[in-house]
Order: structure tokens, then sequence, then C-alpha cells
């Protein structure tokens, strides 16, 4: 995979033999893996006190898909501690929205054109929530969405024991046909890593190390055209409500794709998705 944009200079150092599973615990920062062929070239494993700006943008003007959600800078709503980022949810009205919450993008910063990105991630549960981990063409400002081809890594809209995968691009976009849902072996509150994989030819998505779903892009191209072989950025955010809860839970009070209940967790407190670290491999 080639970082086209924001590379340092700098070479990590490669160690072999390194292998990651949901269990495994932080390496220092600056420290590359080998495993199969594939070499690490960038992480960000959320050892500080705040977002890395050299990595990741806090996004905020981001109003689409019916969302109920104001994302802010807000400490409150996007922070590193712990080892962790956490993408925070609130009631708390702004800008004309009923809840907040935070969304991070490294656009401009950490773009990858094929190879592997993973991330480790625990999700909060409640019908109409909607973490995501997943990428974007970096030409969307010129092409415009879906040309610009977007790869959902992992999207979850409040259900426990399910995520799905998607892709969206040029006659294939909205309620895609390119598209899955799995089941984790332990619910999603618990960590897991979610992990794509991308060449010219295919792109593969794995839970756990497992391989669930391969589309190639035969497949693609029989419903319109490949948007995959550019630089793509990263996107990890925390939507609440908007098209794809509504549409799978159907409510539409008291807030739009957010139920009763869900309302009310929020009203008892914050929820929040949080990530250990994100990673990207080339195959070499």
């Amino acid at each position: 995979m080639a970082m086209r944009t924001g590379r340092t200079a700098a070479v990590w150092a490669l160690v072999a033999g390194l292998t990651a599973c949901a269990g495994t615990s932080k390496r220092s920062e600056g420290v590359a893996r080998q495993e199969d062929g594939w070499v690490q070239v960038w992480a960000d494993e959320f050892n500080g006190t705040e977002v890395d700006p050299d990595n990741w943008i806090l996004k905020t003007d981001v109003h689409v898909n019916n969302e109920q959600q104001q994302y802010t800078t807000s400490p409150d709503n996007v922070s590193v501690s712990g080892g962790t980022l956490k993408l925070t949810a609130r009631m708390q009205a702004a800008n004309g929205y009923p809840f907040t919450s935070g969304r991070v993008e490294s656009a401009g910063k950490r773009e990858f054109t094929h190879g592997r990105v993973e991330a480790r991630i625990k999700l909060p549960v409640g019908v109409g929530l909607w973490p995501a981990f997943w990428m974007l063409g970096s030409d969307i400002h010129t092409a415009g969405w879906p040309a610009c081809g977007e790869l959902d890594i992992m999207e979850n809209v409040g259900y426990g024991d399910w995520v799905s995968v998607a892709l969206h691009g040029p006659g294939y976009s909205g309620n895609t046909p390119i598209n899955g849902r799995f089941y984790p072996r332990t619910p999603v509150s618990d960590w897991h890593e979610y992990r794509v994989e991308t060449s010219p030819q295919a792109i593969h998505w794995y839970i756990d190390g497992e391989r669930v779903k391969t589309t190639t892009r035969e497949e693609v191209e029989r419903h319109g055209a490949w948007a995959y072989d550019k630089p793509l950025f990263i996107i990890l955010n925390f939507a609440v409500g908007g098209g794809y809860p509504e549409g799978v839970n159907k409510a539409k009070e008291p807030y739009f794709g957010v139920p009763q209940a869900t309302a009310d967790l929020l009203r008892q407190g914050p929820q929040t998705m949080e990530v250990d670290w994100v990673r990207v491999s080339e195959k070499r």
C-alpha cells in the first residue's frame, strides 16, 4: 500500500514475527511489524493525551443521511486517554440537533492506495446508534460522492450481535447491492479487530482475523465503475440516527432512526465508541 499524502520520510524499523489478535497489547510507537509479507507502514496507537493533528482532522461540518448529531471538537465528544480514542455521543442540543458526537478523518494527512487497513474497536449498544470505520476516495471534492468511492470496513446501527460492510460507487450507492451483515463471535461491545485488504483485483473484509467477505472487481463492474485504485482516507465517526438506522429499526420518533429506548439511554448518560489502534500495512 502506498501512502500518498503526509508520509514521513523515516523508514520504520521492521520487527519480524509480531502478530495481531483481539487481545494483543499495544506496541511502542514507531515500531513496524512484518507478517506474512505484510509490512506496517503507519499506525496510530492512541498512546497520547489528544488526537494527533499529524494524523487526523476533527470534522464538524458533516450533516448527511438525516443523522441527528452535531459533530464537535469538544473533549466531551472526541478525546484520547488510557490508550484509546474515544468518540462519545451525548444528548446535548447543538446547532439545531438533539445530540453531539465526534468524527475524525485522515484526509490530506494519511491516505493509502491498496493494502491492509485495520482497527481494534469496542462499540456501544443501543438501537439507532451508528458508529463506523470506513474510507472515502481522496478525490471526493472534485469527483463527488459516490464517484469517489466509499469503502465501509465496519458499520453498526446499535445491535449487539452484528456489524455490516459495504461498497458505494457509481451505479451502486445508497441501498448498494454490494454489502453484507456479519456476526462476531462475541458481542460488539467486546473488543474486535475489523480489517479490509484491497488490491486492483478484489476487496476482502475480516473480523478478528477471519475473512467474512470478498468482492471482486468483476463483481463491482457489473454494477458500475471500480473506484478504488487511488488514495483513500480513513474515517472514524459515531453518528446517531439517520437513514441507515431508520431503514433497519423503522423508528421516526422521537428522532429519525432513534427509538425511545435509545433516546432514554442517551438521556441517562453518554455512549462511547472506543478505538484502541488503527494500523495500515502494505504487501511486499
